[in-house]
């Protein structure tokens, strides 16, 4: 979870002190937060969640990496996920027949 931690901190460009004065913790505290020696209360992950929007699931490491954080923006609602499954398969279904075509038209050749 640190680095998931560390990870956020570096994407919205927080140094140890703007962390600290954000999560209202001291200097010490953070340092020791970001060493991996203690963890963040729920209220300062839960100021995370709410200031950054980033998803819970992704900063607990229930999802992604560490790597690439995860907002609450970046889901898609299931609705366009289905919408865009119809789209994907129309078109392999199109590229199908396109590859049919060809196929004939080579063999009439």
């Amino acid at each position: 979870m640190t680095e998931r931690i560390v990870a956020l901190f570096r994407a919205k460009h927080l140094n140890q002190k703007s962390a600290a004065q954000l999560l209202d913790l001291s200097g010490p505290k953070i340092s020791k937060v970001i060493s991996g020696e203690q963890t963040l209360s729920g209220e300062a992950f839960g100021i995370l969640i709410r200031e950054f929007n980033v998803h819970p699931n992704w900063l607990f490491g229930y999802i992604g990496t560490a790597d690439e954080v995860i907002y609450m923006s970046n889901l898609v609602p299931e609705s366009e996920l289905a919408a865009r499954d119809k789209q994907i398969q129309e078109l392999k279904n199109e590229l199908g027949e396109v590859y049919k075509q060809l196929a004939e038209e080579r063999r009439n050749k």
